[in-house]
């Protein structure tokens, strides 16, 4: 068996060379197989029902060596009518081969001893390739004949329990029996097949480019007459603009379309190579920019000196991947005063007017400008008209001038002067105004009023120059000085101690009422008594400082404490502007003062958290507890630590991983660990309490005691025997160290055998349906609760003696024939008893009698002159033709029959 089997493997190495190396087209009309299949019509195989062939010639006669289509089968039927599967086996490797195609074929009771020619219909025609073999399967008795050759190149491989097999399944034929001594009567008849075609090529399809993309352009379609032909499109065209879909024939868009008419190439291949292509154009149509706001005018003066913006366009473009630019075509009349650009901070053009322009009214008093936004494929045009005004700037009629005021009687409200001008092109003119020192008491309107804006008994300026400028809207003019002299004025008070050189420094959670500046002032009224105010910026001070408005004194606040991490969101710097005043003046003095940062710890948001995670090896990350700490100071780094040595935590993170490897199979480890772990800003720190549970893995695989199991047993074994033990082991301890046992006994179409949850593989059903030197082979599987498993083959032995056998491979006694010298004396004994019943065979063919005491011989009146040939397989006599016409007289001898091997056979 061994020598068969590697005679097999040479077989299938050899052909799966022929199948690369072979790649022509079938010729109408090659047959592969059996030439004259009636010329082996000896006999038929008793191997019994369900009885599948796979042809495997050394010659490779049954190979197919080309590639097309079966269009023909040609096979002597001898007996046992009924329904045959002529089939077309792939070798895909390792034994295994792929059932490409069959063909059914019923042949009528009456109508066997025949040979047959099934031509087959064009729908039904198989596929087939180099280094195909023919094979075929009769789920009742064998129907094709054979004929014995016995010189060895006639190779087959047969299985009683393959059973009828679905197109496109696999079969493990290296695993069945194989052998080389018979050819049976059967060939295929092959045709070059067709070829595929693209069903809906050569075609145009239309699509704007604004297209969205992956949108569907087209969907290409191919076919072939060979219904079991494999096809492959494939698009020959290299573009980044299209996609192919080889599964459905669908052509899309990866993005936005390129313009004009792309054009795509496909081709269909089957698996003989035969091919087709064809072309597909796309043809992509561009979007046209449109100007949606022209026609436009706009007005400029003819004295405008500074760039500006006139107008902004707007232009739309459907076209998805477009990009538009806008300039000036051409003006008239011609000028180079205008231009178009990107509006700042937008996408879109805009007309310019440039700086210092050469205006002129009386020149040009309108420019007709033709702005073109292209997409480089189209353009659109639009109409902008600037039109030019004449302007004449205003003039003064009563400025210089001096005006002067008494304090005690210019109040809130008091008009102290009115400005006058003039203008020739304009009835609206615009004041606005300026003054040294600045701060000064007065507004003008636009009426030409100058106007006091406080009493000015309280003032203590004694006089003002005011700037005063008009402007029509279009030109201003200025400025021209109205000088204000106020009489009456009271001596002011000076703060003699601000402002400082530098800052005062508060610092956070100082105590409340605590008194921070001092201000002092002098007065040449001394008999005035000051009053104080303050005003605070940002206006937040106002709450963290308090100004003692009769004696001038600065505390921090009676009621709320400074947070400098809630302060420093607004500022730390705060400016106050400090007033004294004696009733009628004032005098100013600012003061800054800084809020400065102290150092506060960090605070855990809980006194405990918990994690958990999987068991597992040193730096495995077993969970991130999230700690919600909270630390006034802002921008403060944190660092966190842990005090159980099994644990590492990374300071930045809170991250836990385990500091070395952490395995809760291992005898006292612990699945919950509590930690203390302590937060610190490099100064000041915080601790909480850390649960950490760890949680049990499935990380041990069952596995058997042995990587092989033998047991034997006899047919009459009862129920229930144990025949031993394969039981397994796992390292894990808990749910996941239970381990249940299964056995894959579908090869043996019935559950013979069990096993215990303890491992014992014991007989579960009667063996009465196996032979004597039966040998099965089954695989057990052993899995954890966690699905982990191990595999491992069981061979069963029905032994030929009737002894009983040991149940294992293991520990047990040595039978009859694994004795090297029983086998030494068996052996010559066998020859010797062989050579004598080859010689009485002899002496009595030769002479009809076996020889007498005295030596003599008794001749029959009658001898057969041979023998007749014997079938390997059954041990009966078949005649070359039909049984019922020949006799062991007149039966011819078989010219492969080896003499003296088949008379030891069949003695």
């Amino acid at each position: 068996m061994a020598r068969i089997k590697t005679t097999l493997v040479v077989y299938l190495i050899l052909n799966i060379y022929i199948h690369k190396t072979i790649g022509q087209t079938c010729s109408n009309g090659r047959t592969r197989g059996e030439g004259n299949p009636e010329s082996k019509d000896d006999r038929i195989d008793t191997f019994g029902t369900g009885l599948g062939i796979l042809l495997d010639a050394t010659d490779n006669e049954y190979m197919i060596n080309c590639c097309g289509v079966v269009s023909r089968w040609e096979f002597y039927v001898k007996t046992n009518p009924g329904t045959v599967q002529l089939q077309i086996w792939r070798p895909e490797g390792g034994g295994q081969f792929k059932l490409m195609g069959e063909n059914s074929y019923t042949v009528a009771v009456g109508d066997e001893d025949d040979e047959f020619l099934y031509t087959v219909p064009t729908n039904e025609r198989i596929s087939v390739q180099n280094g195909d073999y023919i094979g075929f399967y009769t789920a009742g008795q064998p129907m094709i004949s054979h004929k014995v050759e016995g010189d060895g190149s006639d190779g087959y491989t047969y299985s009683t329990t393959i059973g009828a097999q679905t197109v496109g399944t696999s079969y493990n034929w290296g695993s069945q029996t194989a052998d080389t001594r018979k050819e049976y009567a059967i060939n295929v008849q092959l045709h070059p097949g067709n070829s595929p075609s693209l069903s809906n090529l050569d075609a145009t399809v239309t699509f704007p480019d604004n297209t969205v993309a992956n949108t569907l352009m087209f969907t290409v379609t191919w076919s072939d007459s060979d219904p079991l032909d494999i096809l492959t499109a494939v698009m020959t065209t290299t573009t980044t603009s299209f996609s192919f879909d080889t599964a459905n024939g669908e052509v899309k868009n990866t993005g936005a379309l390129p313009n004009g008419n792309n054009r795509l190439s496909f081709r269909v291949t089957d698996d003989c190579g035969r091919s087709d292509t064809g072309t597909l154009t796309i043809s992509v149509s561009n979007s046209v920019p449109v100007i949606t706001n022209l026609p436009a005018t706009a007005d400029i003066t003819e004295d405008h000196a500074s760039e500006q913006l006139l107008y902004t366009l707007t232009v739309t473009d459907a076209s998805l991947a477009d990009t538009i630019t806008c300039s000036i075509a051409n003006s008239n009349p011609t000028t180079t005063n205008f231009f178009s650009r990107i509006v700042s901070g937008s996408t879109n053009y805009g007309i310019y007017i440039k700086a210092q322009p050469s205006l002129s009214y009386d020149t040009a008093r309108q420019y007709v400008l033709t702005i073109s936004c292209t997409d480089t494929k189209d353009t659109a045009q639009g109409t902008f008209t600037v039109y030019v005004t004449r302007n004449n700037p205003p003039v003064f009629t009563n400025l210089q001038a001096t005006k002067t005021i008494a304090s005690s009687t210019t109040t809130t409200g008091s008009v102290i002067y009115t400005v006058s001008s003039t203008d020739s092109d304009s009835n609206q003119l615009y004041y606005n105004m300026t003054c040294s020192p600045t701060g000064c008491p007065f507004t003008i309107h636009n009426s030409g009023e100058i106007l006091a804006t406080s009493d000015l008994s309280q003032h203590t300026v004694p006089g003002y120059d005011l700037y005063v400028y008009v402007s029509d809207g279009k030109t201003l003019v200025g400025p021209r000085t109205l000088t204000v002299i106020i009489t009456g004025i009271n001596s002011a008070p000076v703060i003699v101690n601000l402002p400082l050189a530098a800052p005062i420094t508060v610092q956070e959670n100082s105590a409340l009422s605590m008194s921070v500046f001092q201000v002092s002032v002098s007065d040449v009224n001394s008999a005035d008594t000051h009053t104080y105010a303050a005003s605070y910026n940002p206006s937040l001070g106002s709450t963290l400082l308090s100004l003692n408005t009769a004696t001038g004194l600065i505390s921090t606040s009676s009621t709320q404490s400074i947070n400098y991490e809630s302060v420093s969101t607004t500022a730390t710097t705060y400016v106050i502007i400090i007033t004294a005043t004696d009733g009628q003046a004032t005098a100013t003095g600012t003061l800054s003062v800084v809020i400065t940062d102290q150092n506060e710890a960090p605070v855990f948001g809980k006194d405990s958290y918990a994690i958990s995670g999987n068991e597992g090896s040193a730096g495995a990350t077993v969970g991130n507890p999230s700690f919600d700490v909270t630390d006034p100071d802002a921008g403060e780094t944190l660092s966190y630590s842990i005090d159980c040595p099994t644990f590492v935590m990374n300071p930045s993170t809170g991250s836990v991983t385990f500091s070395h490897d952490y395995d809760l199979d291992t005898t006292g480890t612990a699945s919950t660990v509590t930690c203390t772990v302590t937060v610190t800003d490099g100064d000041l720190s915080d601790t909480a309490s850390l649960v950490v549970t760890i949680n049990d893995v499935n990380d041990n695989t069952p596995t058997f005691g042995s990587s092989t199991y033998t047991f034997y047993a006899q047919p009459s074994t009862g129920v229930g025997t144990v025949l031993g033990s394969i039981a397994a082991t796992d390292g894990d301890v808990g749910s996941f160290g239970t381990v249940s046992y299964t056995i894959d006994q579908t090869s043996l179409g019935y559950e013979y055998f069990g096993v215990q949850s303890n491992g014992d593989f014991y007989v579960k059903n009667g063996l009465t349906s196996f032979s004597s030197g039966t040998t099965v082979t089954i695989t057990a599987t052993a899995q954890d609760s966690g699905g982990l498993q191990d595999t491992a083959p069981v061979t069963i032995v029905i032994p030929e003696s009737t002894t009983a056998a040991p149940t294992t491979t293991t520990d047990r006694h040595v039978t009859f024939l694994e004795d090297s010298r029983n086998i030494a004396w068996v052996t010559v004994a066998s020859v010797l008893l062989a050579g004598l019943v080859i010689f009485w065979g002899y002496l009595f063919a030769r002479f009809g009698s076996f020889p007498c005491k005295n030596g003599s011989y008794k001749p029959n009146a009658k001898k057969i002159s041979r023998w007749p040939p014997f079938d390997h397989n059954e041990n009966v006599r078949i005649s070359k033709k039909k049984p019922t016409k020949h006799s062991w007289k007149n039966a011819s001898w078989d010219t492969n029959f080896k003499y003296g091997h088949d008379i030891a056979q069949h003695v």
